[in-house]
């Protein structure tokens, strides 16, 4: 089983998400349980697969690949690459598609067409740990564009407002010519070195020319900032997260956009490690750019779920800074960040979610007093806030540090120190959203306003926990991470 685990892990929750859409007129009850027992099939393969890659690590025999025959007259293999680092990001992804399946059974359970709503949700997931377990160059930019597809769909369909339409149309035209630039560069490398081999590129990217290295890189570079919605890309961000239903909006801003800083990791540094040296300084300075200006748009907002899509604009500026300062601490803090802002934004996402389903607003203006009337949530979601403000020892606290700590170890001096005062902005936005929402007094509107069903908080509750859990036991991801820091970092010649 182990040697078809990462196969079973991709297209369990596709195969089953077809057949949701094939069904879809017979099937009535129990769909979400279905999507979500499919989706908790992809954890339990990953997670089974755990030992072999830290196994693997130890003894030097590098990462597992499994690979099915598909395009010989090209050499290219239906393969799977999972090593340190795929691993611990496909686990996450997983984890958190599966708890927004579970969280969709509640709070989609009035909606419309439930069976398409759930056969693209599996779908959206199958793309996202496609992406992050895909050996191949080809394959990599399939699963990409397959996470595209039932995301418009989800926001489309199922968007809360009369607007969704252009909303998801945007959203789709921004990643799809990302998706294309990125395309480019994977045919341009090919064309030079004759693989899509994500394992090979790294040994044969020499024979890129040296007029054509720059051009590729900038391709590729765009692909993926794209995908994060780093500035000056992220206009599509705030509309698509803000408009998608509260599970959808907990994937794209918990694990897509991650996608992309997964493509930097995997492919920038390792086979362009020469030009992301060269370039290190402008990348340090899109980050902190991209955190501040993410930061001061959260801070203008009153809605309370626009507020969350700017502060994952924000977020996704100190992954950029720490791959991009190229050492091994800050590539180690950005690996890092992936994971632990995957669960904190999630879970503030669905505690988002329950808030307006209790209250029937997304207006923060209109909120207040809550801890009160709710205070499982509060609690949950104060963890999440103060985790992201970098507060010890929640697990946000150790990867902005590491981050930090990799600009100071690659030089950097000056530049991290406005990295570091830009997080005062972060703790701005994200205490006064906690403080309006949850503390002074209470609206005589929400008098009546009481505790989501545990049902409903369930997701909130374990994505809670594992936030505290990795604060306090950090070696949980780290034993992963740290080696592939390492390896990242061997390959470019970071400090």
């Amino acid at each position: 089983m182990i040697e078809h685990a990462a196969l079973l892990a991709t297209v369990i929750p596709g195969i089953v998400g077809i057949v949701l859409y094939a069904f879809s007129r017979r099937i009535r009850r129990g769909v979400g349980w279905i999507a979500t027992i499919a989706a908790s099939s992809s954890v339990i393969m990953i997670i089974s697969m755990g030992r072999d890659v830290m196994e693997s690590c130890k003894v030097g025999q590098g990462p597992l690949t499994f690979s099915y025959a598909w395009i010989p007259s090209i050499d290219v293999d239906f393969g799977f690459l999972v090593d340190t680092v795929s691993f611990p990001i496909a686990l996450i992804a997983a984890a958190v598609s599966t708890l927004c399946c579970f969280y969709s059974i509640k709070y989609m359970k009035k909606e419309r067409d439930q069976p398409a709503y759930y056969a693209n949700l599996l779908l959206f997931m199958t793309g996202m740990v496609g992406v992050i377990l895909s050996s191949n160059l080809i394959q990599f930019y399939l699963f990409w564009e397959l996470m595209l597809i039932p995301s418009y769909l989800l926001i489309a369909n199922w968007g809360t407002s009369k607007n969704r339409l252009n909303i998801a149309f945007k959203y789709f035209i921004f990643t799809h010519i990302g998706a294309l630039a990125m395309l480019l560069g994977i045919l341009a490398i090919f064309s030079y070195t004759n693989t899509f081999d994500l394992l090979k590129l790294p040994l044969v990217a020499d024979a890129i020319p040296p007029n054509m290295v720059g051009v590729i890189f900038v391709m590729l570079l765009i692909g993926f900032l794209v995908k994060m919605a780093a500035f000056p890309f992220h206009t599509w961000l705030p509309d698509a997260h803000s408009e998608a239903p509260t599970p959808i909006s907990a994937m794209l801003s918990g694990v897509m956009i991650k996608c992309g800083a997964y493509g930097m990791a995997r492919v920038l540094l390792t086979t362009f490690g020469q030009i992301v040296l060269q370039v290190s300084d402008y990348l340090a300075i899109l980050g902190i750019i991209t955190i501040a200006y993410g930061g001061l748009m959260a801070l203008a907002q009153t809605d309370i779920k626009r507020l969350l899509a700017y502060s994952s604009i924000s977020q996704m500026g100190y992954i950029v800074f720490g791959l991009g300062v190229a050492s091994e601490l800050g590539i180690m803090g950005s690996l890092l960040h992936i994971v632990n802002h995957a669960v904190c934004k999630s879970l503030l996402f669905m505690c988002v979610g329950i808030i307006i389903h209790q209250t029937g607003t997304r207006d923060i203006r209109k909120l207040g007093g809550l801890i009160g009337k709710m205070p499982t949530l509060g609690i949950a979601c104060l963890i999440g806030v103060f985790s992201l403000v970098g507060t010890p020892p929640l697990n946000a606290f150790w990867s902005e540090w590491m981050i930090f700590g990799g600009g100071l170890a690659a030089g950097k001096g000056l530049i991290t120190i406005f990295g570091l005062l830009s997080t005062v902005i972060t703790a701005g936005y994200y205490l006064w959203f906690a403080w309006r929402v949850f503390f002074g007094s209470l609206p005589k509107r929400l008098n009546r306003v009481k505790e989501a069903p545990f049902s409903s908080r369930a997701s909130v509750i374990i994505l809670a926990t594992i936030s505290v859990l990795l604060g306090v036991l950090p070696g949980l991801v780290l034993e992963y991470i740290t080696p592939a820091a390492e390896y990242i970092s061997g390959l470019i010649g970071g400090g």
